[in-house]
C-alpha cells in the first residue's frame, strides 16, 4: 500500500533534513501510529505521502514513495486526492468554504463527483462524525475541536484508501476525542481503511494501533508491535521526549522497585488484571497540593454573563476569585465556554451582563493595551499570534513596543529562545515551522513580559512530552514567584500532575470548583488515567482520590 525506499528531503533554504533515509513499508489495513518530538519529521512524512512534498512545499528531495501503486513525483495531488486523504494538525489551514456543508462538499466538487453522490456523501460524512446538527453553521462560529470534526468529515467524504491524520485529538475534549477515534479505529477494522496516525498523547491512541513508529531527527528510530516497543523501549521513548502513558510509567516504576509484573498493559483494563498483585502493598495518605488560597484576588469576575452576537449565550452567571500565585487549570468540553471565559480577563470579550476586574481594575474601564502589562494570553491556535519575518521579531515585537531597552530585550530574547529550545530557530519564518514549535515560538513571545496573570489556551497543543514537562515546571517557577496561572486545556493527565484548582465549566456554567484531587477523581470522562486504575484497588487501601503515578510510587517509599 505504501512504499518508501531511501527519503531524503530537504525544505527550500534548510541546511539539515527534515527527512533522512527512510525506508518503510506499510501494509493495506494497517493502523500505524507514528509518534517522536516536534520537528523530527512526522508532518513532513504525511506531507510526502499526500504529494504536497514535493508539489506545493518544494525543497529538494530524493528517493522514492509509492503509494496505491502511484509514484508521487510523478503524479499530483489531484490524482492522490482519492488514494489519500489527510486531516492537517491544525484545521483552519484546511478549512475553505463558509459553512459546514459546503466543506464537505468542496473536494468533491473539485473532483467533478456527480450532484446525487456528492448529496449522498455529505449525509455519510456528518452521521460518521456525529456532526449533523452543525451542517449549516458558520465555520467561524464552531470551536475548535468541531472545526476539527468537520476538516475529517470532508477528508472522509472523498474515500480514500489510505487515511492520515495529524494530531487529530489535539483540540478534542476527551470524549470528542474517543468520539473521533472510535470513529477511525471502525473505519480501520470495517473497511479496511490504511490509518497513519501522527500524535504525540500516546495515552488516547496506543490501544488502537497495530504498529508504532518513532521519529527523531528526521529518522525512524524506533519500529514495531505496540505492545513489544512499549515493554522493550521504555527509556528510549522517554530520551527522545515521547509522552509515555501512566499506567506504563507506573509498571516501569513498580518494576525499579523489584515488582514483577508480566506484560505491558496499553489499557485500564489490562492494567486492572497485570497490577491486581502489585497494588495490594499500596495502601495509605498522600499529600495532596494545598487547599485554598487567602492571597490578594487578582482576577474576580461577579455574576458574568456573555452572548456572542449571533444570539449564543455562552456564558452564564460566572463568579469566581483567581488569587495571586495560583496554578489553575479551566477545564470542560469544547464549546463550554473555556476560552470565551479567559478572554474576558485580558478585555479581548466585554461582558455582556457583569463586571471583570483584574487586579482591582474594572476591564470596562481598561484598554487591552493597559491589560497587557498585567495579563499576558497566549492563543489556541499559534497562528493567532505569529505575523513577523523571524521568530527573533516575534518575540521583540511587544517590547519594542513597550519601551524596554535594547539590553534588556536581547537579554529576554535569549532567555526565553533557551528555555523553548529555539536558538536554532532564531532567523526562521515562524509559520514555516512545525506545529509544537510554532506554540513555543507563541508562548516564547508571551513570556518574555514577565505578565502578573498568564493565560495558556491550550498550549501543550502539538508539543511532545519532553518539552510539555520542561514548561509546566517553568510556570510551577513562575507561580511560586507570585504570580497566577490559567490554563485551560484538554490534557487531563497535566492538569492532574501540576494544577492545584480545577474549574470544570459545561454550558456556560461553572459545574465544580476546588481542589484538583476533589476535582478530578471519579469524574469518568474527565478522570486521569490513574484513578480510573485506582478505582479497583480501593479494596487495598488505595485512595480512590489519588491521580498520578509519583502518588502511588511515593506510598510505596
Amino acid at each position: 500500500m505504501i512504499r518508501i525506499e531511501g527519503l531524503t528531503f530537504y525544505y527550500s533554504g534548510a541546511t539539515q533534513p527534515s527527512l533522512q533515509d527512510i525506508n518503510l513499508e506499510v501494509n493495506g489495513g494497517e493502523f500505524v501510529l507514528v509518534t517522536g518530538p516536534s520537528g523530527g519529521g512526522k508532518s513532513s512524512l504525511c506531507r510526502c505521502l499526500n504529494g504536497l512534498i514535493p508539489h506545493f512545499y518544494g525543497g529538494k528531495i530524493a528517493g522514492r514513495v509509492e503509494v496505491g501503486g502511484l509514484d508521487t513525483l510523478k503524479h499530483s495531488t489531484r490524482e492522490l486526492a482519492t488514494r489519500v486523504g489527510m486531516v492537517f494538525q491544525d484545521p483552519e489551514n484546511q478549512l475553505v468554504s463558509l459553512d459546514v456543508e459546503r466543506e464537505i462538499a468542496f473536494g468533491l466538487e473539485n473532483l467533478a463527483f456527480p450532484k446525487e453522490l456528492i448529496a449522498k456523501r455529505i449525509e455519510e460524512s456528518l452521521d460518521t462524525l456525529g456532526i449533523s446538527d452543525l451542517r449549516y453553521r458558520h465555520l467561524h462560529e464552531l470551536s475548535g475541536g468541531e472545526k476539527q470534526k468537520v476538516a475529517i468529515a470532508s477528508v472522509l467524504a472523498l474515500h480514500p484508501s489510505i487515511l492520515i491524520l495529524d494530531e487529530p485529538t489535539s483540540e478534542l475534549d476527551p470524549k470528542g476525542a474517543e468520539e473521533v477515534l472510535s470513529v477511525v479505529t471502525r473505519l480501520n477494522d470495517e473497511l479496511g481503511l490504511t490509518v497513519i496516525l501522527v500524535e504525540h498523547r500516546l495515552d488516547r491512541v496506543l490501544q488502537y494501533a497495530d504498529r508504532l513508529i518513532a521519529f527523531n531527527q528526521g529518522r525512524i528510530t524506533v519500529d514495531g508491535k505496540v505492545r513489544d516497543i512499549m515493554g522493550s523501549c521504555y527509556q528510549e521513548l522517554l530520551q527522545m521526549g515521547v509522552g509515555v502513558p501512566p499506567m506504563i510509567r507506573l509498571v516501569q516504576g513498580l518494576r525499579d522497585r523489584g515488582i514483577s509484573i508480566d506484560g505491558t498493559p496499553l489499557t485500564v483494563k489490562e492494567g486492572r488484571a497485570m497490577l491486581d498483585k502489585a497494588l495490594h502493598g499500596v495502601s495509605g495518605q498522600f499529600t495532596r497540593s494545598s487547599e485554598g488560597n487567602n492571597s490578594k484576588p487578582l482576577v474576580e469576575t461577579t455574576r458574568l454573563w456573555y452572548a456572542y452576537p449571533d444570539g449564543l449565550t455562552a456564558l452564564k452567571d460566572i463568579s469566581l476569585s483567581i488569587g495571586a500565585g495560583e496554578f489553575v487549570a479551566i477545564i470542560g468540553r469544547n464549546a463550554s465556554g473555556k476560552t470565551t471565559l479567559v478572554k474576558h480577563f485580558n478585555h479581548l470579550l466585554t461582558p455582556t451582563k457583569g463586571r471583570v476586574k483584574i487586579d482591582g481594575i474594572d476591564t470596562r474601564g481598561a484598554t487591552i493595551a493597559e491589560l497587557a502589562k498585567k495579563v499576558g494570553f497566549v492563543f489556541q491556535n499559534p497562528n493567532d499570534h505569529l505575523f513577523a519575518d523571524t521568530v527573533n521579531d516575534e518575540i521583540t515585537f511587544t517590547l519594542k513596543n513597550l519601551g524596554f531597552d535594547s539590553s534588556e530585550i536581547e537579554s529576554r530574547t535569549s532567555e526565553v529562545l533557551a528555555k523553548f529550545n529555539l536558538i536554532e530557530y532564531r532567523n526562521h519564518y515562524p509559520r514555516s515551522l512545525s506545529g509544537g514549535e510554532k506554540q513555543r515560538v507563541a508562548l516564547a513571545s508571551v513570556l518574555a513580559l514577565n505578565p502578573k496573570i498568564l493565560i495558556l489556551d491550550e498550549p501543550t497543543r502539538g508539543m511532545e512530552y519532553r518539552l510539555k514537562s520542561e514548561l509546566m515546571c517553568f510556570l510551577e517557577e513562575y507561580r511560586q514567584q507570585g504570580n497566577t496561572v490559567i490554563l485551560v486545556s484538554h490534557d487531563v493527565e497535566m492538569v492532574a500532575e501540576y494544577a492545584d484548582r480545577v474549574i470544570l465549566l459545561s454550558e456556560g456554567k461553572i459545574v465544580v470548583d476546588g481542589e484538583k484531587h476533589d476535582v478530578l477523581s471519579q469524574a469518568l470522562l474527565f478522570s486521569p488515567q490513574i484513578n480510573r486504575l485506582a478505582q479497583a484497588f480501593t479494596g487495598y487501601g488505595v485512595p480512590n482520590n489519588i491521580l498520578t503515578v509519583d502518588e502511588v510510587l511515593g506510598m510505596l517509599s
